[in-house]
């Protein structure tokens, strides 16, 4: 029994002698390359410190254990010897002066030129007007000056002052505070050529939708040239409030 418990095989047996020749190995190559522990020096062992010019020494210093001294500890003095231990290096950081003559410092409020504002009864002309102009008016800053220019290239001018209310953003207050400045002038508004604008043309006004540009081609097609708004007045993509808007803005000649 016992023989055939321990019985290897000749593959085997090569296989156990080949492992106990790489334990083998392992354990003597530890022995022979392990690195020799670092000579400690006993704290009254002195050590000599060599001159740089002819290499004679000049004197001893007596090692103490190290540790991790503060960033505010002042060097360490051997008293037996009177050598001066260098303290860690400290991080500093770097300040630039300036001269007060070059430092440029912002304007007093007091300093700053304020936007001249109407005062009442001054008016200015709402077509005509640009950004600089809209801005003396009081309540209106930049924002709402450049809103206004923009929807009124967009119309093609304004013919009424009630239109700022459709500005973006304009509210009630603001509008009842800022109508008393302004006059509108009708007779620079660009105007819509009827009988020759596209269908792209006519859709790109505000107060006009695709449908209405598609029946206002289509009616033209029929009657040939329109003669004016009587001619579209029946269409049933206008209501009586779309023709009161955009009539200003159209030319049947």
């Amino acid at each position: 029994m016992w023989k055939t418990f321990f019985y290897f095989s000749k593959r085997e047996r090569q296989g156990i002698v080949l492992l106990a020749v790489l334990i083998a190995g392992v354990l003597l190559g530890k022995w022979f390359f392990r690195v020799p522990p670092a000579e400690v020096l006993e704290e009254s062992q002195d050590v000599e410190v060599l001159n740089g010019d002819d290499g004679k020494p000049t004197g001893t210093y007596v090692p103490l254990p190290q540790r991790d001294a503060p960033r505010d500890a002042p060097p360490r003095v051997s008293q037996e010897r009177g050598l001066r231990d260098k303290p860690a290096p400290v991080k500093t950081r770097t300040f630039y002066a300036r001269d007060r003559d070059t430092i440029v410092r912002p304007a007093p409020r007091a300093d700053v030129p304020r936007q001249d504002k109407f005062a009442k009864g001054e008016t200015l002309q709402l077509n005509a007007a640009d950004t600089l102009e809209l801005k003396k008016i009081p309540g209106v800053g930049s924002s709402f000056a450049k809103r206004i220019v923009a929807y009124r290239n967009i119309l093609g001018g304004y013919h009424r002052v009630e239109q700022l209310q459709e500005v973006y953003g304009m509210y009630v207050e603001l509008f009842e505070q800022i109508a008393p400045y302004i006059r509108v002038d009708d007779t620079d508004i660009v105007r819509i050529q009827v009988n020759k604008a596209g269908i792209d043309k006519l859709r790109n006004h505000p107060y006009l939708n695709f449908y209405q540009a598609k029946a206002i081609i289509e009616t033209r097609k029929k009657l040939g040239t329109l003669q004016g708004i009587s001619d579209l007045q029946l269409l049933e993509e206008f209501t009586a409030d779309d023709w009161t808007r955009v009539a200003p803005y159209l030319d049947f000649q």
